[in-house]
């Protein structure tokens, strides 16, 4: 990593105190004065399906209902208000690099603050966000092919243009930010369920470079005995590491390719580690094959639209339901910026991994008949077949047989053991395809 960028995440001044309840006046102010003022409250409701999978209470803060579709319009909003104030009636310009959701942020607070945004983007950044950022009026720039490049071009266009760079979470305005989602999710449950904030034993949240866990951690420690529940991608593990070496660490195996693109951040920042590492409690990591499995979840069990980082809480229920049993819990989709391509890629995906969809080879004899008796034996055993190709010229059967591929809607895992055993029996020697 080069030095501009880990001075930015060594450096970051915040305010000291000894209580979380010291900077909650904080909070709320952002919540009443900033927040409230250029987005309506993110729904809260329960999942009974996720209730019944965890044994638990589980309730989910949509904040990929927000204006941008992330929580991290709450952290620009703060931040580019409290410059604005500074500067009192000089003309402010901000800058930022992000990969997409901080993006959006800063490009909404600034249209709507009255201010420039120049935001710095790789190449790679999702085509759904990019548009929505430059729809906002932000100017653009698309700089390298990864973000640490893009990052050190906002840092050198900041110094030469006089512009104020926003860093995505490192940074005290941005925290308080988004210690508002889990302010307002307290609110919205005490409201709810005529109980105070001490009912609750958890906020779950994705972790990417923590600025949301810190400022939930902030709000959970000073206004309740709940704790956070941090969630980071497998390969971008850098708060744990940092948690178990009691000092900032870098994430072992990133870069690495995830569907969770919005937390694939390389090291925590000082800040958010010496917030976290007082506030948080409970640290997971999740595999982006789970991930699949929670946005397939929700699209088809709550009608939810979440992005890969979006989802992690909810995956981090799905590894280990029992962790959460008998506990009232807020999961925090905290996005819901997917790309339309990449959404049908994970649909697919996780119809495979969850036992919905089974592609087969088989050997059927290449006589009058012999098509007709596989299907109903697939049929017996209410396979819906999808598709079909009958091979003769280059299969690797003998010249009386033929080789035929199905693919096949299946209701689970145990569905499709039932009708690979059946095939086996009906001697049509299956192989399961990838």
């Amino acid at each position: 990593m080069k030095p501009e960028l880990l001075k930015c995440l060594n450096l970051a001044e915040g305010r000291e105190f000894e209580n979380p309840i010291d900077v909650i006046d904080e909070i709320r102010n952002a919540q009443t004065n900033i927040i409230c003022k250029y987005m309506q409250p993110s729904p809260l409701r329960r999942s009974d399906w996720l209730s019944d999978i965890t044994g638990g209470d589980i309730w989910l803060k949509l904040e990929s209902l927000n204006p941008n579709g992330s929580f991290k319009v709450r952290g620009a909003l703060t931040a580019v208000a409290n410059i604005i104030a500074k500067q009192k009636n000089k003309k402010v310009k901000v800058c930022a690099a992000s990969a997409g959701n901080h993006a959006q942020g800063i490009a909404f607070a600034a249209k709507n603050l009255g201010c420039e945004a120049h935001i710095f983007l790789p190449k790679y950044a999702p085509l759904v966000k990019r548009d929505a950022t430059e729809k906002l009026g932000a100017q653009i720039y698309l700089i390298g092919d990864n973000l640490e490049e893009a990052f050190e071009a906002a840092l050198v266009f900041s110094e030469k243009e006089n512009a104020h760079f926003i860093h995505a979470y490192n940074n005290y305005d941005i925290i308080i930010g988004q210690a508002t989602c889990a302010y307002e999710a307290l609110l919205q449950l005490s409201d709810i369920s005529k109980t105070p904030f001490g009912e609750l034993d958890f906020f779950s949240c994705s972790i990417g470079g923590g600025g949301l866990a810190a400022g939930a951690g902030l709000v959970l420690k000073a206004l309740t005995k709940a704790n956070v529940v941090g969630i980071e991608q497998e390969y971008y593990n850098s708060a744990i590491k940092s948690f178990k070496n009691k000092s900032q660490t870098a994430s072992e195996k990133a870069p690495h390719a995830t569907i969770a693109d919005g937390i694939a951040v390389g090291m925590i920042g000082n800040l958010n580690y010496n917030y976290m590492t007082r506030f948080v409690e409970n640290l997971s990591t999740v595999s982006d094959d789970t991930i699949v499995k929670a946005i397939l979840g929700l699209c088809e069990q709550e009608r939810i639209l979440s992005e890969g980082a979006g989802a992690a809480a909810v995956a981090d229920m799905l590894k280990r339901p029992d962790f959460y049993k008998g506990k009232r819990v807020i999961a925090c989709i905290s996005g819901g910026n997917i790309d339309p391509q990449l959404l049908t890629r994970v649909i697919t995906r996780g119809l495979n991994i969850t036992g919905r969809v089974l592609r087969v080879s088989v050997c059927v004899s290449d006589r009058p008949g012999g098509l007709k008796r596989l299907l109903e034996c697939v049929s017996s055993l209410e396979g819906n077949v999808v598709d079909l190709i009958h091979d003769r010229t280059y299969s690797e059967v003998s010249v009386g047989d033929v080789d035929v591929e199905l693919s096949l809607e299946t209701r689970n895992s145990e569905h499709q053991y039932s009708l690979l055993e059946k095939l086996e029996e009906a001697g049509f020697k299956p192989r399961m395809r990838n």
